[in-house]
């Protein structure tokens, strides 16, 4: 998934999607992949905007590193990548449906398949970091079964104002996260909010109360551990997501009431 095709996302939205080397504007366009540009809005590509509906054109192609250990699974995340292929969408994340093709000689060939005969023995990686996922891809070049090379740790007790007056809130629930974050007081803005321990359902929006921005969230208060973002005793962890749909945090904090 792109940077929203919309005039309110931010710099967390483009960094997400891009994963540059560092983070800032500058870097975001010396990392981004010219092809997934929308030319509708790049124009100079100077200014944030530039980047609206960045990587959400299906026909863009970017030439990325993918590795492949037969019908090994467990290691498959640990393989060094050994296929240049050009895929769909942002070129550091991976989705189901992302299409794949072979590298002709620089350029985007026929489709890249997988194993002809028996796709779902073949298991293969991409992308880096906190994005670095394992997948298999069909006949046809597609992507499927996406999940995470990390393991996941749990954002537990979160909730959302349904009601400012009377103040009521939603049944709490838990969140997952890449286990590479660390505690979840280390969540910050740019990393990524699942619904399942597979970590491929970005957490979206909800239709409740934000007191204080967009998709805000909110877990116990009084409560400390290693799963809870705020370390204060006498707080609550709050965090926003930066749009609907993503599962990207824009901020996390501790909220006192």
């Amino acid at each position: 998934m792109g940077v929203p095709n919309t005039t309110t996302f931010s710099l967390a939205d483009v960094i997400a999607v891009v994963n540059p080397t560092s983070r800032d504007l500058n870097d975001c366009f010396s990392d981004a992949s010219s092809a997934s540009f929308n030319t509708t809005y790049d124009e100079d590509k100077d200014e944030l905007d530039d980047f609206r509906d960045y990587g959400n054109n299906g026909g863009s192609q970017t030439l990325v590193q993918i590795a492949n250990n037969g019908y090994i699974t467990s290691n498959v995340c640990s393989q060094s990548y050994n296929h240049s292929v050009f895929k769909s969408g942002a070129a550091n994340f991976w989705e189901n449906g992302n299409k794949i093709w072979y590298n002709n000689f620089g350029s985007a060939g026929s489709p890249f398949v997988g194993n002809p005969t028996n796709p779902d023995l073949e298991w293969y990686s991409g992308g880096n970091g906190l994005n670095k996922r394992k997948f298999q891809i069909n006949p046809s070049g597609i992507v499927y079964n996406v999940s995470s090379c990390s393991s996941y740790l749990t954002l537990v007790d979160v909730s959302y104002m349904t009601s400012i007056s009377p103040l009521t809130w939603s049944t709490e629930v838990d969140y997952y996260y890449d286990s590479a974050i660390g505690d979840a007081s280390n969540l910050k803005a740019r990393d990524r909010l699942y619904t399942d321990t597979a970590l491929t359902q970005l957490l979206q929006g909800h239709n409740g109360y934000s007191p204080y921005s967009e998709n805000q969230y909110f877990q116990n208060m009084n409560t400390v551990s290693s799963q809870h973002i705020c370390t204060d005793p006498n707080g609550a962890g709050t965090f926003s997501l930066t749009n609907d749909v993503d599962g990207i945090i824009s901020y996390s904090a501790c909220a006192f009431f």
